[in-house]
């Protein structure tokens, strides 16, 4: 199970880092547009992401790779994993805002607040994220056994 919450790991943070760069590389890259397109355009992509996100991360604190204390061994990538989810949850909740599904204006006031927070973060520092999720994957990957990474 240890192996593979690593792979995992390291196949989810290079998909997410892929997408969060593909504003700044997909004219090279034209799978990271349909990965993207994909992602946009499929609320079961999303939730299955989220979800599968939420596991990686409890995988992660909770059964490191060896040696890595349990909580502490794989931090800085279940870390990253988390912000991820947290990217794709605010993705989820633009994905509803934009098919116009109606709600409360009490509830839409809050997705708005949310979204604006979150987005906005992401949104102007995508680059920076995607570069320091994608570093994160290549350390992960070449030093496996290393606590904290």
């Amino acid at each position: 199970m240890i192996m593979q919450g690593y792979l995992l790991t390291i196949g989810y943070l290079l998909v997410g880092a892929g997408l969060l760069l593909v504003d700044y590389y997909g004219g090279r890259f034209l799978l990271l547009i349909r990965i993207r397109h994909v992602y946009r355009t499929s609320l079961k992509t999303l939730v299955f992401s989220i979800l599968g996100g939420l596991v990686l991360v409890i995988v992660k604190v909770f059964f490191p790779t060896a040696p890595g204390p349990v909580l502490l061994g794989d931090l800085f990538p279940a870390a990253m994993v988390l912000v991820l989810v947290v990217y794709f949850l605010s993705q989820l909740v633009a994905y509803h805002k934009h098919k116009g599904d109606e709600a409360s204006p009490e509830k839409k006031l809050q997705e708005d607040d949310m979204l604006q927070k979150t987005g906005s973060f992401i949104e102007t520092n995508k680059r920076n994220l995607g570069v320091v999720i994608m570093i994160c994957a290549l350390l992960h990957f070449l030093f496996p056994q290393a606590v904290l990474l």
